[in-house]
C-alpha cells in the first residue's frame, strides 16, 4: 500500500503560507531558483497569461470542435539514454517516449483556444495524477484548469527530485522529493496560472513529463492517432493553438457554428 510521504513537498516561494504542508531541510535547500538546464527545459512562453477573465456561462450551448492534427513526415524518435547507475532497476536505457504516431497523426498534442473569454463552466473534477512507472513519468502529457491538483505517485526503487517549472519562470512552482512506493500530498501549486509546466528529475535526466495549464475549459490531448474534440464551444471565431513538444507550435483560426466543425492541422518539427 501506499504511503502518504508528509513533508516530502517543498513549495516554491510559499514558506510562509499558512496551509503549506511542512517540508524537510532538503527539501527547502533544492526549491531554491531553477538552474539554467531547468530554465533550458522549460523554454519559451507557450500558454500566455490572459488578456481578461475568463466567464463561465451554464447556459452554454455551442458546437464541438473535432479534428486530427498531423506531422508532414514521421518525427524520427530520438536515442535511446542510458540509466548508468540505475541500470538494475530500469535497465540499461530508456527508450525515447516523446513521440505517439499512428501513420501522420500526433498523439500527445495539446490543443486549445487561445482568446475564448466566455463559454461552458469550469469542470468539477480537478484531480491529476502523475505516476513514476517502469522509471517513466506516466501520463507524459496532460491537460486541466487553474486549481487544479496533481498527486504524486512512485513505483520506482529510487529516489526522485521532481521539479515542475512554467515557461518563462525562472523557479518552480514546486518541487517534490519521491521515493519507492509513495504517494505525494497533492499540490495545487503546478496550476496556479496558466502556462505549458515542464516536470524534471534533476538527478535523472530521462523522467520529462508537461502539464498544460489553462484558466478555461476548451483544450484537448490527441489521441495517438491525433484525433480530439473540444465541445460547447460558442460560435464564433477563434484563434486556435497546438504544441507538441517535438514540433513548433501551430496557430490557425476556427469558425465555429451551432453544429460546429471539423479541422486538420500539420505540424513542422522543429
Amino acid at each position: 500500500m501506499l504511503r502518504l510521504a508528509a513533508a516530502v513537498v517543498a513549495l516554491v516561494g510559499a514558506c510562509r503560507d499558512s496551509d503549506a504542508p511542512a517540508a524537510s531541510a532538503s527539501a527547502q535547500a533544492a526549491s531554491t531558483a531553477a538552474t539554467a538546464d531547468d530554465i533550458a527545459a522549460a523554454g519559451e512562453v507557450v500558454i500566455a497569461k490572459p488578456s481578461g477573465r475568463y466567464q463561465a456561462d451554464s447556459a452554454t450551448a455551442g458546437g464541438a470542435i473535432t479534428g486530427t492534427v498531423t506531422t508532414s513526415a514521421p518525427l524520427a524518435v530520438g536515442a535511446p539514454v542510458s540509466t548508468g547507475r540505475d541500470a538494475a532497476v530500469c535497465g540499461p536505457t530508456i527508450p525515447d517516449e516523446s513521440v505517439a504516431q499512428q501513420g501522420n497523426g500526433l498523439g500527445g498534442a495539446v490543443v486549445w483556444l487561445d482568446d475564448v473569454r466566455r463559454g461552458k463552466p469550469i469542470p468539477l473534477e480537478r484531480r491529476l495524477e502523475l505516476e513514476s512507472d517502469r522509471c517513466r513519468l506516466v501520463p507524459r502529457v496532460q491537460a486541466a484548469v487553474v486549481g487544479s491538483a496533481v498527486n504524486v505517485l512512485g513505483h520506482d526503487d529510487f529516489r526522485q527530485h521532481l521539479r515542475f517549472i512554467a515557461g518563462g519562470e525562472r523557479a518552480p512552482r514546486v518541487t517534490v522529493l519521491l521515493d519507492s512506493d509513495e504517494q505525494v500530498i497533492p499540490t495545487e501549486r503546478p496550476f496556479a496560472a496558466p502556462g505549458l509546466v515542464v516536470v524534471r528529475d534533476t538527478d535523472h535526466p530521462w523522467p520529462t513529463a508537461f502539464l498544460a495549464v489553462f484558466d478555461h475549459p476548451y483544450f484537448a490531448v490527441t489521441a495517438p492517432n491525433g484525433s480530439f474534440t473540444i465541445d460547447r464551444v460558442p460560435a464564433g471565431r477563434y484563434r486556435m493553438k497546438v504544441w507538441h513538444e517535438r514540433t513548433k507550435v501551430a496557430e490557425q483560426t476556427v469558425d465555429v457554428g451551432a453544429g460546429g466543425t471539423t479541422v486538420s492541422v500539420r505540424l513542422e518539427a522543429k
